[in-house]
């Protein structure tokens, strides 16, 4: 065998193995891509349910899913045209309950963009919040997922007039809420959004009728 076969013949040999190690990447990710968007549709699903009024907790993640409604004005929670939310309703001890669940995206987290389920009540109180996606520092601003600690309850019950002015914001603002030990952008983050669906709430026409709060 020549030199120049030897040559062409390694090179061959090369580039049968690239090929074939493309392939297999290729269809390895073709294979968990599926899986992987089923889990996270079903991390999801368990989220709605989370933010919904405990009246309502017990409702079936399938009649959930179909109560969906074109969000007007949908910029105001950071989304595009044509987003949807969900609007539930249901009775537990013959008392009626409903509550709507807005997705809300906010840009300002350190590392980009936070996304949110904020569910409201029908006397315009907040319901649940959970954090389904963000890029946040692990060890830092993650602790607003409420698997790695309970901040993230502390909207629970509050209103637009829950807090007096300037209460909307951390602590280091001169309001309201914790910040993380080391990381405030994050925080400063998740509270302008959840009160900005609270506003958005009380100022867009929604499926569902709010009622006052009771004084």
């Amino acid at each position: 065998m020549t030199l120049f076969q030897a040559m062409q013949r390694g090179a061959f040999a090369l580039g049968t193995f690239a090929l074939i190690t493309a392939g297999s990447v290729a269809l390895t990710r073709a294979l968990t891509a599926e899986r992987i968007e089923t889990h996270q549709l079903a991390y999801q699903h368990r989220q709605l349910q989370e933010v919904l009024p405990e009246a309502l907790a017990n409702t079936p993640v399938t009649q959930v899913l179909e109560s969906t409604f074109t969000l007007p004005n949908p910029a105001a929670l950071g989304l595009k045209n044509g987003s949807q939310g969900w609007w539930v309703s249901g009775s537990e001890n013959g008392h009626a309950a409903s509550a709507v669940i807005l997705p809300v995206v906010t840009r300002q987290g350190y590392n980009g963009e936070i996304r949110l389920l904020i569910g409201i009540d029908e006397q315009q109180r907040i319901s649940g919040v959970r954090v389904t996606q963000h890029q946040e520092t692990p060890g830092l601003g993650d602790d607003i997922e409420r698997s790695r600690s309970d901040w993230i309850t502390q909207f629970n019950g509050l209103g637009l007039d829950s807090l007096p002015p300037g209460g909307w914001a951390v602590s280091k603002d001169g309001g309201h809420f914790d910040a993380f030990t080391g990381a405030t952008i994050t925080p400063r983050a998740v509270v302008n959004a959840v009160h900005r669906a609270l506003q958005y709430a009380a100022d867009t026409p929604l499926p569902m009728t709010f009622e006052e709060p009771s004084t």
